[in-house]
């Protein structure tokens, strides 16, 4: 199976939201990144 391509998306957000990120990703031991990429996929599947 061919491997997707991968894209940046830059987001602007209060250093709060920032903050409440990284300890979220910290508790659950994955990156912001991939945190990030969890709740956009599971909004899109809810919302999509």
């Amino acid at each position: 199976m061919a491997q997707e391509k991968r894209t940046v998306i830059k987001v602007h957000a209060p250093a709060s939201l920032k903050h409440a990120l990284r300890r979220a990703a910290l508790e659950r031991h994955i990156s912001v990144a991939a945190l990030a990429r969890l709740v956009l996929t599971e909004y899109l599947k809810e919302k999509g």
